[in-house]
């Protein structure tokens, strides 16, 4: 998946990169604003207002779409099928209960594996290139 945003900051080799949402996202609504910033370290040879085409492994993307929303879902509704089935007597509490426990117990698992996430490349964003200010806007006029 690639993605153009623009470039807002450059410290050594550290860029921050605004996007806007991609028109598949547009109902999300998960970032504010319609508008997503990612800090990425790469080699940064745009300025302030460039703008950045940076990509993404799209099995990349949908494997942190798993990791994030499905498999705590999956999670929760385990939860609800294991407080059913051993503790029938207290449903549907025990359903509710097991359920967001498992729910929450998975969310911090992902969270705590974030880090090792962050730190491998294979999980980054890789820059294609750089477009100078003046020639993406020329490119939209």
């Amino acid at each position: 998946m690639k993605r153009i945003g623009e470039i807002k900051e450059v410290h050594g080799s550290k860029m921050t990169v605004e996007f806007c949402n991609h028109e598949s996202c547009e109902n999300c609504h998960g970032c504010e604003g319609g508008q997503s910033t990612a800090v990425l370290e790469m080699d940064a040879s745009g300025r302030v207002g460039d703008f950045a085409e940076v990509e993404m492994p799209t099995g990349n993307v949908v494997k942190a779409s798993l990791l994030v929303y499905i498999f705590p879902l999956l999670g929760f509704l385990a939860g609800m099928g294991i407080g059913e089935a051993f503790l029938p007597q207290y449903a549907p509490l025990s359903s509710a209960v097991l359920g967001v426990l498992l729910l929450l117990l998975i969310v911090f698992l992902v969270h705590k594996g974030e880090a090792k996430r962050a730190s491998n490349p294979v999980w980054q964003p890789t820059l294609v290139r750089v477009i100078p200010r003046h020639l993406h806007d020329h490119k939209e006029a």
